[in-house]
């Protein structure tokens, strides 16, 4: 039959303190019962007490004055006897579980002890320091029979000895109760590392394990995030669709506005249609994360450089620093359209954009975009990574854009794997740091 846990973590909890004070007890019991460890067995009980009925029949044989001598004859190995017409040994058994118990085994081996008055004590052995036993069996003319076996009980350990142990079956107690609460809070461990997984365009599965509490968490977590996800997608294949839907009327517009005769108006028109079309393909650029391409090897320093010609190309000063070469694992074209966003607005606000290439580590490179312009104050930095956020006090009003160019590249660094930092530049202006693995195909999901 399989054992159950509890379901509720209450019960749980409880489970693991009465464990570990279950684990406390036993070991104190075990410590102490070696503590007062008995050192005869059951052969050498059997012996003791035949010696001592063979000892009043001897006692009882001779006359008083020869007893002491020949009972002295009796003795052997670690037992001594004697006879004396009284003695002051008094019976201590009643405190002792040892003594009580070796009293039944004595009387276990020889029954005829039964009817005797036997007083049994313990004292400190003269030279080991360990404890001996000593005795007074009355026999049948009033006097006694006394016996002395040394050692009785091992010694009392060593107070530091025992403290030491105390501690160790603390910790062991500590240490096993430990593992159960992590078995315990694992399930909570695993719901917290779903949620970090989840990232703005891709769900994390979510184990559902646990106590029932955390089992209901679990399962609401995971329904909920199905929910976001897909009225996210909702949203997004609505939007997506809105801003291809808006190019057909777009083009008319602008075919109309061709005809204008008023050469002012027709300028007017047809710069508002070009901002509307940067604004759709910002959109577009935005929810196109790069997902939909597959990480091949390209030469990253061949590629920044054709970027930056072609940006020079246009009237941009837009100049490449860095190696001739760095062979990476990556998606070129997503690459590509980070850099366009980049580039775009750092000329919408500077004069030079200076692109570098370098090597972060054995498995990353980095790519730096640095402009000389105005650049974004440090408290607005992360603001600046959201999409569709002007920041008009560090950039010029009258720049354009949509607002979405850095959160694109932003989420685009994101899906590959890599980050992209918001920093003060050496030109002056806005430093953007891409950082992105070497072997994307490598790197865990």
């Amino acid at each position: 039959m399989r054992l159950r846990l509890p379901e509720a973590m209450v019960g749980r909890i409880l489970l693991v303190l009465v464990g570990a004070i279950l684990l406390e007890l036993l070991g104190n019991l075990a410590l102490q019962r070696w503590q007062e460890r008995e050192l005869l067995s059951d052969r050498e009980i059997g012996q003791i007490a035949s010696r001592l009925t063979d000892a009043e029949s001897t006692a009882l044989a001779h006359h008083p004055r020869n007893r002491g001598e020949r009972l002295r004859e009796l003795a052997a190995g670690d037992l001594s006897l004697n006879w004396v017409p009284s003695t002051v040994i008094t019976d201590v058994s009643a405190s002792y579980t040892q003594l009580q118990h070796l009293r039944s085994r004595l009387v276990r081996s020889a029954p005829g002890l039964t009817s005797r008055e036997l007083r049994l004590t313990l004292m400190p052995s003269a030279e080991r320091g360990e404890r001996d036993l000593v005795g007074a069996l009355r026999i049948a003319d009033g006097s006694f029979v006394t016996f002395r076996l040394s050692p009785y009980l091992g010694a009392p350990p060593d107070p530091r000895m025992v403290i030491l142990f105390h501690l160790l079956l603390v910790a062991a107690v500590l240490g096993i109760a430990l593992v159960m609460i992590r078995a315990l809070v694992r399930p909570l461990s695993d719901l917290a590392a779903a949620a970090d997984r989840t990232s703005g365009d891709r769900p994390s599965p979510v184990i559902v394990d646990g106590p029932a509490e955390v089992r209901r968490v679990a399962t609401a977590f995971s329904a909920m995030q199905d929910r976001l996800f897909r009225a996210m997608s909702d949203q997004t294949e609505a939007l997506v669709a809105v801003s291809h839907d808006l190019r057909t009327p777009i083009q008319r517009l602008r075919l109309r506005a061709s005809l204008l005769r008023d050469s002012e108006a027709r300028e007017a028109m047809s710069a508002d249609l070009t901002e509307m079309e940067s604004f759709i393909e910002a959109t577009l650029s935005y929810f196109r994360s790069g997902e939909e391409e597959v990480p091949r090897l390209i030469d990253a320093a061949a590629l920044l450089a054709t970027v930056a010609d072609t940006a020079a190309d246009l009237g941009d000063d837009v100049v490449y620093r860095g190696p001739d070469a760095l062979l990476a694992t990556a998606r070129p074209l997503t690459i590509k359209r980070i850099l366009a966003n980049l580039i775009d607005n750092a000329r919408r606000h500077a004069d030079r954009v200076e692109l570098t290439l370098r090597k972060d580590g054995p498995h990353h490179f980095t790519i730096d975009v640095d402009d000389d312009g105005p650049g974004i104050p440090l408290d607005r930095r992360d603001e600046a990574l959201l999409p569709f956020r002007r920041l008009d006090e560090a950039r010029a009003r009258d720049a354009g854009g949509a607002g979405i160019g850095l959160a694109a590249a932003h989420k685009a660094a994101a899906a590959m794997g890599g980050t992209l930092t918001l920093r003060d530049s050496p030109l002056g202006g806005l430093g953007v740091s891409l950082t992105l693995p070497r072997d994307e195909a490598r790197m865990p999901a």
